[in-house]
């Protein structure tokens, strides 16, 4: 987009002028710009005004400056300056004035001015030497005459403001003409004369010097020479660093604007200074707004010489090259910005500043950025990396669902490898893995819409500056790369399609510092490629492509005639230019025009024919007509050439008013008329159907006029084509149909509102606008429809809606709507008058419960009636708790929920009557809603209680009750109220408060049950309940205790045993503090300490350990260990215990045990040894024991180092040139380093050199031998040394491919023979021989020689030169034959004739050439023709035929006969046929996403056609492509979307045809699903899915969370197949893999299992006492295994005396002190395999002393039983009922030597059992038994009140638990049930009824032995509303009698249906039935006496009715 196309810019630069003194000069300018500006002439910065000798003139674009008179002084230069509002620009122009006595010296020789034309203008001009002959030179190489550079031109790199200059050497005969040219420009173009100069020196040099270089004469310089042999080019780089700025001559952008010439006086032209730059008017700057994400191009036209600066800015600021902004000048001379990717940010006033030495000018647009409809809530972030590293990205979308799609740039990036993209609920990741230098760049992440997050991507490394992604320029262009990299003198590579790049005359590569530059000189198709540059391990690469060079136009045909001898008709005929190019494919075009017109209209266009026929039909009137043509092809048109006469013809039928489209309204007529110039007969069609006269089409011709009327048209020919053909005369037009807009006729205000009475009937009418309207009767917005009694009629234009006979329910709004127009009648049924039926007294007085249902209700004698309801003469509306219902004649008034407000008279208004009702509502008792049942509360002494009860109103009252007491406040005990709270508290609770408090509201009471005790004896220190202790031996143990009572007891346990006092164990008491102190401990004092009080305790873990481990040496030694290298060391101490556990280190490193290194333990013995050590293992070595260190200082010492086999060593050498030397000799030890020296010089490393050493082995390898090589090598080797001797010789010359045999060569006289051959040496002599004798050069023969490659050249070789050629190379020959024959002659004896056939026919080319075994070729327009079934060559002795078949418009062609070299050509010309669909094309089903090919067939195969929908073209592209065979045509579409089904239109130029295409929905489906699979830890497990369709995104799941792609996991899919891999799997993979995709979904199970274990050393059995330690090991194959640990089935784990442990691959089980009861079978289990071992402990013989013995007590008395055994401090446990007893604040255990007490206080009935003690293997067993005490009830049963289906729950508190009780209900008794649940808890009984039933109610009782408790349960009956009440029924005697009566909930009591007061019950004659809600009653027999009040009672609803019987 060109945005400044409205500055000034100048069109035409001033010329330089040269006057002589006293005559006039002119000077002008060409200026465009708009507005136009304003032009103002200028010198020496000084306005010129007209006037005097100046004047100042203006014709369009063109401005003149008029100087008249002129002297020396007006010499110099003048500006031209033009300004707008949009910009400013200027041009300077030079005049230069001479002296009249200059005309003598100005008049040259006629050969100098002729040699002045070809020197281009504004260059000096000097006289040419002529070119002398040059003397013959011997043995010249240089033969060849075309041009070749002997030294190209050299890249540079200058300062700005220096000189430079490029130089060359070029030869050639003649010496070639030379043009400089820079970036595809020529020099002069862009420079003015005095920037450069361009010379030529002797020798073939040329120059080119720039002078004051600046910043724009960077850039790539060519030299192209050009002789009549040929021409050749090479090319140059100019870089132009900007330098500080300097002297005030500085531009801002730091280039120096200064230039001079060195042919010039530096002050004879002063520069013009610009100290200011113009003002810029930013309000008129132009506006530009582009699309966030979108590319804002900025196109600048600038001009001037010198060629100005440019500066673009932003806000002022200048702007950069980067990322996103790209500054250039493109082809068109246009300086443009280009900012990609734009963003918010970049909205702002962009300004273009160029400026030269003359002025500078402005131009600027303002930049507008819009942002998406939908943005991202976070955006990407411009990040920076280091190369190599990884790169994240992240954005965050508004919503989880919406996909996002990744770009590099314009590139769409795919999940893989390089490239992992996440999506976590709104956040969207982009992960670049290994990022290298082609990464910098701009990232995009784009949501569907088109909103895009943008973020630049730095990559920081080797490469600074990295390669474009893609260049374009044009064949022949300069192709330019550079690349910045960080470091200077680094080595890179340039390459091209993998292949390294070298440089050439054409492929410039040049390093300047940091700065790399390569340039493809001239480029050519052939170069287009991949560009990569490499430094180090960094690359970028670039794509280049090379596009065709544009061609030039044609040129127009010659010998052009008119034949006008035909009538009404012209013949016109031509030639091509002799000078016309066969390579493109040109047409000729043939245009007319009028005499008298100014306008040329087309007639004609043909190919290959030379004559067209012009007939009066193809004129649009009758006149006289004249003709020209030109030539076209691909690159432009020729010239016109006009032929000579004028000619007058007249038209055929044309169409003077062509058809019009045509929009109707359904249900008119359309009519569609055409006018031709003449009269004919026509035919109309409608879509391709003919058309006949009917009572729908009417069809009228008068004259030219013909008109078709197409009645009534309905909307389903909405888009129909009319189609009009006559001879030579078509045209369509297209019929649209609306729909017709229905409008209603206005009506009176008494036909819209009708009153009626009933029983007569109902007319509403009205008209609409259009007869076939359709419309919709409406009442009150429900539609009608026609029925018994409604009549709907359409008569016309008039709708009618008929009611045959009203009734009061037809009142009411009725409308009759069309689809845009609506009418509305008001219909009021009048009927007798409404009056309230009786409604009986109790129904008209409510009264009812706060909070409860209240129900009004009345009937009206008519059901239409609107009813009103009034409280107090207020209207009541309906609400949340209002209901208002009419149901019939029936009205109700629902009260949902009533409150006191609601009380009040309620009154019913209908017409003139209505009825009242009175309401009362009552306050409900006060209930307790929390807590709801009694509360059972156990406090300390001290303590404040709180009891709180929660009312059911707030203004309740309620009193508060201590054991039937009434509670009085005091000082500790308050009373409080709040809101529904009541609050009873005791500040300070005492045993005293202990009792039953009750809260009465007097409804309702809650109990609390409040228990008030001391408080429990606390140890306050230590808090924690645990406590660590870790002493050393024989250190002091002190355990103390700080307890809440100073005499409270206090027992001290020793792990569960009760310690005693004695000298080892002290108990002190101190106040609240508690003592356990042992003065000196031991190992087996470690144990578990119990602190216990009566009510808590606090237990102490005692670990003594084993004092410090220390070291000594066990032989004497200094600690300083010397060896030698390879002899074994030893380091050996002692520790001061056996188990004491020590590292090794060395230099600090742990070390651990290897092939070479061996750790030993032996009893106190610990050992380090290594086994063979080399000077590296030399170092301090410590043995770490923790708490004591011993160091040792070991020195490892090389042995000395020799070379070994001395004598076997080959020492003296013979090679030959370029062959590699290898000297080598093998060393005593591996690490023995060397030295090499040649003739007593040190060898350095280098290309050549190498030193190679493997093991023991030392080689001097010398590469590619030379002879200086030779010479006497020594190697010392420190120790020992070796000599070797090396000679170096020649090799043999050997020519290179020589096979040995003579080369036989044919040739034809006439021909250039080219000998050659390629020797091993480039010096190698050698000699040409021609049948044994030397050859010399002369005229014909040339001898040249390059390297190695040798050449001779015999031009215009004749039979006399068939000889025998050697070339001798001294030590090889190399022969060849030559053959020389004459050539034949080839002649056309019949040449090929012109001939035209219709397209589709058979054309025949026949020739006749001799001789008959001529090579013949056919060619058509230049192109082979190859035969093929069309195209038939065939040969019958001299007879030569071409058979074109089935000729198409495009074979129009010359054609060629070739017969080696003879030719013979003719013209063919095919003359066009119509073009017919010959095949239908049916209806295509398609599928969304995939393809649909439309099909058809036409009459050629040459046909053309185009594809339409919906009247556009459809063009190829990515989803359309068009294909044809032979005479089929198609379309295929591809990723099919809904929006494409629809008709296809496919036509010709006379035909054309339609299809109808069909696309459904998709359906993906899966073809393979995921099978499960089991595999192994570290294996890789591979998951496929193959679904029905590609290109179908899938998410892969394992246990329901998505996996993203990373090291582990690799998601792959090609096409239809989707796959997961998992590699290096662990146990933790195990789970399930599931696969979805659009709602598909399948799963398979992934099974890890672990990777088999085998037992390397199993366990053994074990037999040992009780209490020694014992450990069981085994050994497996690898470390990382779990193992379990069983003994006799059961699983072990680690505790205080049994550890489970690992140390490498062993797996231990350690018992610190064993016991009888750790004998077993223990086995350690590994997966499926296990080891198992028995483990026997042994014991000591325990007896019995004393047994236990049993006991009665009663209830709360102490027991104690004793047991003594033979053995002291014997452990033992007691047991009660076979479970173990754990001491307690009640139990207590106790043991005295050999004595064991138990002590249960307060026994209670669940004490009662057998006690039991086991020590060891005794044991003894006593019985306790318990007396009760009798049993009482604390807290009998109270009342209850509950409502019906609802829980309720009666409790009794008893003072003994386990005691069997029995519930009653009056006297029966009861049992647990679903519906009665009977529970116990302790002392605690309830009984729960579930779903209270009215007939619950009654007296319940509990009963416990003697005792026993009553309470009342209430039941309220649930509230139960009449949905639907009896209605009054009239029979006839005998007939029955029917009432029903619904209710709003089922009933569980039956309900009592009672006649006249009298119950029924069910009978022969009476019925009773119900179904649901539903109650019936029937009676079957009626009778007269039957006649009265029937009434239905359900607890307080009721309803009645009367019955009569007739």
């Amino acid at each position: 987009m060109d945005v400044f196309g409205g500055a000034p810019r100048v069109l035409g630069y001033p010329r330089p002028v040269v006057l002589k003194s006293g005559s006039d000069a002119v000077l002008k300018c060409q200026i465009g710009g708009d507005p136009q500006p304003d032009v103002v002439w200028e010198r020496k910065n000084v306005p010129i005004v007209p006037g005097g000798r100046y004047s100042i003139a203006q014709e369009g674009k063109v401005y003149t400056l008029f100087i008249s008179g002129i002297t020396l002084a007006d010499a110099g230069q003048y500006i031209c300056r033009a300004k707008n509002s949009i910009g400013e620009t200027y041009a300077a122009a030079t005049l230069k004035v001479e002296e009249q006595v200059q005309e003598v010296q100005a008049i040259q020789s006629p050969q100098e001015q002729q040699e002045v034309k070809v020197i281009p203008p504004q260059q000096e001009i000097k006289p040419q030497p002529q070119q002398q002959p040059q003397p013959e030179k011997e043995a010249d190489p240089f033969q060849d005459k075309k041009p070749r550079f002997l030294i190209k031109p050299l890249s540079l790199r200058v300062d700005r403001g220096e000189d430079a200059a490029f130089s060359c050497k070029l030869w050639g005969d003649p010496l070639p003409e030379v043009l400089w040219e820079k970036d595809g420009k020529q020099l002069k173009e862009i420079y003015e004369s005095s920037h450069f100069h361009i010379g030529q020196q002797d020798g073939g040099w040329f120059q080119l010097k720039i002078f004051r270089t600046r910043g724009p004469d960077g850039g790539v310089y060519t030299c192209k020479a050009v002789n009549r042999h040929g021409e050749v080019v090479a090319g140059a780089v100019l870089l132009v660093e900007p330098v500080p700025e300097q002297r005030g001559e500085s531009h801002q952008n730091g280039y120096t604007n200064g230039h001079w010439s060195p042919h010039q006086n530096k002050d004879k032209y002063p520069r013009a200074r610009h100290s200011k730059e113009p003002q810029l008017n930013v309000a008129k700057a132009k506006k530009f707004t582009v699309s966030e994400g979108k590319h804002a191009k900025f196109r600048c036209y600038v001009t001037g010489k010198p060629k100005p600066e440019i500066v673009w800015k932003k806000d002022g600021e200048p702007i950069t090259p980067g990322r996103r902004h790209l500054l250039f000048e493109d082809r068109e001379g246009y300086y443009t910005l280009k900012v990609l990717y734009c963003k918010q940010n970049d909205t702002g006033l962009y300004i273009c500043a160029a400026s030269n030495a003359l002025g500078n000018t402005l131009s600027a647009v303002h930049l507008s950025v819009k942002g998406p409809p939908v943005r991202f809530e976070r955006a990407l972030q411009d990040l920076e990396v280091r190369e190599r590293d990884v790169a994240v990205l992240e954005c965050e979308v508004p919503e989880e669902s919406i996909p996002t799609a990744w770009y590099l740039e314009d590139q769409r990036l795919q999940p893989g490898n390089k490239y992992g993209i996440e999506q976590k609920g709104t956040r969207r990741r982009l992960t670049i893995r290994d990022v290298g230098a082609d990464d910098d760049g701009v990232y995009l992440c784009e949501m569907p819409d088109g909103g895009k997050s943008i973020a630049e991507l730095a990559v920081k490394g080797t490469i600074v500056k990295k390669l474009p992604r893609r260049l374009e320029v044009l064949e022949g262009e300069n192709a330019a790369f550079c690349v910045e990299v960080d470091e200077e003198e680094m080595e890179v590579f340039w390459f091209k399609d993998n292949l390294q790049l070298r440089e050439t005359h054409q492929t410039i590569i040049k390093s300047f510092g940091k700065t790399h530059i390569l340039v493809f000189v001239n480029t050519s198709y052939q170069d287009s490629g991949t560009v990569t540059f490499m430094a180090g391990r960094s690359k970028t690469s670039s794509k280049l492509r090379v596009k065709a060079i544009k061609h030039s136009p044609p040129i127009c045909p010659v010998e052009v005639q008119m034949n006008t001898d035909c009538p009404n008709g012209v013949v016109l005929s031509w030639s091509p230019s002799p000078n016309l190019q066969n390579t493109t494919k040109s047409v000729y075009v043939v245009e007319l025009q009028e005499v008298g017109s100014q306008e040329w209209q087309r007639c004609l266009t043909t190919e290959m024919d030379t004559s067209a026929e012009i007939l009066g039909d193809s004129v649009p009137c009758e006149g006289n007509y004249r003709f020209r043509m030109c030539c076209m092809n691909k690159y432009g048109r020729s010239g016109h050439v006009e032929f000579p006469k004028v000619v007058h013809l007249a038209p055929g039928p044309k169409i003077k008013t062509p058809l019009k489209n045509t929009v109707v309204t359904e249900g008119e007529d359309a009519v569609f008329s055409i006018e031709l110039s003449a009269s004919m007969i026509g035919t109309w069609f409608l879509n391709s159907t003919q058309l006949q006269a009917s009572e729908r089409f009417s069809i009228s011709h008068t004259k030219t006029l013909h008109t078709l009327r197409f009645h009534n048209v309905q909307n389903v020919y909405n888009g129909a084509e009319i189609t009009f053909i006559a001879t030579g005369v078509r045209d369509s037009a297209v019929l649209q149909v609306q729909a017709a807009v229905v409008k209603f006729i206005p009506l009176a205000e008494g036909d819209k509102n009708k009153k009626v009475e009933a029983g007569n009937p109902i007319v509403l009418y009205c008209e609409v606008s259009h007869t076939a309207a359709a419309v919709r009767w409406f009442k009150d917005g429900q539609e009608l429809h026609r029925e018994e009694g409604l009549n709907i009629q359409s008569d016309g234009n008039m709708r009618r809606l008929v009611i045959q006979s009203a009734e009061y329910s037809h009142s009411g709004v009725y409308t009759c709507q069309s689809n845009e127009d609506v009418v509305t009648f008001n219909v009021d049924v009048e009927g007798p008058p409404v009056s309230f039926k009786e409604t009986p007294v109790e129904e008209k007085q409510k009264s009812t419960m706060e909070l409860d249902p209240v129900v009004l209700h009345c009937e009206l004698t008519r059901p239409d009636v609107t009813a009103r309801w009034f409280k107090d003469g207020v209207e009541v509306l309906q609400s949340e708790n209002v209901t208002i219902q009419a149901e019939g004649t029936m009205r109700r008034l629902i009260i949902r929920s009533a409150q006191l407000s609601d009380a009040g008279t309620y009154m019913c208004h209908a017409g003139d009557n209505n009825t009242s009702f009175s309401v009362y509502v009552k306050e409900p008792p006060v209930t307790i809603v929390e807590p709801k049942d009694d509360v059972h509360m156990d406090r300390y002494v001290s303590e404040e209680i709180i009891l709180n009860c929660e009312l059911s109103r707030s203004n309740g009252q309620a009193c508060w009750f201590k054991d039937g007491l009434k509670v009085q406040e005091s000082e500790n005990v308050q009373l409080s109220s709040d809101g529904p709270y009541r609050r009873l508290t005791i500040l300070c609770a005492s045993k005293r408060d202990s009792g039953e408090y009750v809260c009465d509201t007097g409804g309702d009471s809650v109990f609390f049950q409040l228990i008030v005790t001391e408080a429990p004896i606390c140890i306050i220190s230590p808090s924690e309940p645990d406590v660590e202790v870790c002493l050393l031996a024989p250190e002091r143990l002190l355990l103390s205790c700080e307890i809440s009572k100073a005499e409270a007891v206090v027992c001290w346990y020793c792990d569960g045993m009760e310690v005693e006092v004695s000298e080892r164990l002290i108990l002190e008491e101190d106040g609240t503090h508690r003592r356990l102190i042992i003065p000196q401990t031991t190992i087996d004092d470690s144990a578990e300490y119990v602190c216990e009080t009566a009510d808590d305790s606090v237990t102490f873990w005692v670990k003594i350990e084993e004092p410090p481990v220390k070291l000594s040496c066990s032989k004497k030694s200094d600690g300083v260990i010397q060896n030698f290298a390879g002899e074994a060391v030893v380091l050996e101490l002692e520790v001061s215990r056996e188990n004491a556990e020590v590292s090794w280190m060395k230099d600090g490193v742990k070390m651990n045990e290897s092939n070479n290194v061996s750790i030993i333990v032996d009893g106190l013995v610990r050992k380090l040894i290594i086994h063979s050590p080399n000077p590296m293992d030399s170092g301090l070595y410590t043995c770490n024991a923790i708490d004591d260190t011993m160091d040792f200082q070991v020195k490892i010492s090389e042995s000395p180092l020799k070379i070994l086999k001395k004598d076997e060593i080959k020492t003296d050498y013979k090679t030959s040139l370029s062959d590699d030397i290898v000297l080598e000799c093998e060393l005593s030890r591996p690490n023995g380093e060397v030295k090499w020296y040649k003739d007593g010089e040190r060898i350095e490393e280098n290309e050549r050199f190498c030193f190679e050493q493997e093991g023991a082995f030392r080689s001097l390898v010398i590469l590619c031998a030379e002879l200086e090589d030779s010479g006497e090598y020594f190697l010392d080797a420190k120790d020992d040394s070796i000599s070797f001797h090396v000679t170096v010789q020649e090799p043999p010359v050997k020519i290179l491919g020589n096979s040995g045999q003579p080369d036989v060569q044919e040739m034809v006289s006439g021909d250039d023979l080219i000998l050659a051959c390629e020797v091993s040496r480039a010096n190698a002599p050698v000699q040409w021989l021609f049948n044994e004798k030397p050859l010399l050069p002369d005229s014909r023969t040339y001898i040249e020689s390059y390297g190695t490659l040798h050449k001779i050249i015999i031009s215009d070789i004749q039979p006399s030169d068939s000889g025998k050629y050697v070339c001798d190379a001294v030590d090889d020959k190399m022969m060849t034959v030559i053959k020389v024959q004459v050539p034949r002659v080839v002649e056309f004896l019949t040449e090929l004739h012109n001939t035209t056939v219709m397209e589709g026919e058979e054309a025949t080319f026949k020739c006749v050439v001799s001789p008959d075994d001529v090579q013949m070729l056919w060619f058509m327009d230049g192109e082979i023709i190859k035969p093929s079934e069309r195209f038939i060559i065939e040969q019958n002795g001299l007879c030569h035929t071409l058979v074109i078949r089935n000729v198409q418009l495009l074979d129009s062609s010359r054609i060629t006969a070739e017969a080696e070299g003879v030719i013979s050509k003719a013209s063919f010309r095919v003359q066009e046929a119509q073009v017919l669909f010959t095949k239908k094309m049916d209806a295509v089903m398609a599928e969304e996403f995939g393809e649909a090919t439309l099909e058809t067939e036409v009459s050629l195969e040459s046909g053309e056609v185009q594809w339409m929908r919906q009247g556009v073209v459809i063009q190829p592209g990515p989803r359309h492509t068009l294909t044809q065979d032979g005479r089929k045509r198609s379309l295929k579409i591809s990723n099919l979307s809904l929006s494409d089904r629809g008709t296809y239109r496919c036509e010709t130029l006379h035909d054309r045809t339609q299809i109808k295409l069909n696309v459904e929905p998709r359906m993906i489906t899966i073809r393979k699903g995921l099978v499960d699979t089991e595999t192994f830890e570290r294996e890789t497990a591979s998951f496929e899915v193959e679904l029905s369709h590609a290109d179908v995104e899938g998410v892969w799941q394992k246990d329901g969370l998505r996996v993203k792609p990373n090291n582990t996991f690799r998601v792959s899919a090609n096409g239809c197949v989707h796959g997961l891999t998992l590699t290096n799997l662990t146990l933790e993979d195990t789970g399930t893999i599931t696969f979805s995709a659009e709602g598909l979904r399948t799963s398979a199970r992934l099974l890890v299992k672990e990777t088999p274990v085998a037992i390397l050393k199993k366990l053994c059995d074990m037999r040992l006492e009780e209490g020694s330690p014992v450990t069981l090991e085994c050994e497996l194959s690898r470390q990382n295994v779990e193992v379990k640990w069983m003994k006799n089935g059961l699983e072990l784990k680690s505790d205080k005396g049994l550890r489970i442990y690992s140390m490498g691959r062993k797996r231990c089980l350690q018992i610190t002190q064993t016991t009888v009861s750790d004998s077993g079978l223990y086995t350690c289990e590994i997966g499926d395999l296990s080891t198992f071992c028995k483990l026997e402990i042994y014991e000591r013989e325990l007896e019995l002393v004393t047994e236990l013995e049993d006991l009665y007590i009663k209830e709360n008395q102490n027991a104690v039983f004793m047991c003594e055994v033979s053995m002291e401090d014997m452990p033992g446990d007691w047991y009660k009922n076979d479970h173990k007893i754990r001491p307690s604040s009640t139990i207590k255990t106790r043991r005295e030597g050999t004595k064991h007490f138990l002590l249960i206080c307060n026994v209670t009935m669940e004490d009662a059992g057998e006690i039991k003690f086991v020590s060891k293997q005794v044991e003894s067993v006593a019985y306790l038994e318990v007396e009760e005490l009798p049993v009482s009830i604390v807290r009998p049963l109270r009342d209850r009140t509950a409502l019906e289906k609802h829980r309720v729950i009666l409790e009794c508190t008893i003072s003994a638990p386990h005691c069997e009780v029995r519930w009653f209900k009056g006297d029966e008794e009861l049992e647990s049930s679903e519906r009665m649940e009977i529970t116990s808890e302790g002392c605690y009984h309830k009984l729960i009824i579930h779903q209270v039933e009215v007939e619950d109610e009654g007296t319940y009782s509990i009963v416990v032995g003697e005792h026993m408790a009553t309470a009342k349960l209430m039941v309220e009956a649930q509230s139960i509303k009449l949905v639907k009440e009896l209605e009054d029924n009239e029979v006839t005697a005998p007939e029955a009698a029917r009432f029903q009566c619904e209710v709003s909930v089922p009933l569980i009591k039956p309900p009592v249906w009672t006649l006249n007061g009298e119950t029924l019950q069910p009978g022969p004659d009476i019925h009773l039935a119900n179904k649901g809600t539903v109650y019936t009653l029937t009676f079957k027999n009626t009778s007269s006496e039957m006649s009265g009040i029937v009434k239905f009672t359900t607890g307080k609803a009721k309803s009645s009715a009367n019955l009569t019987v007739l």
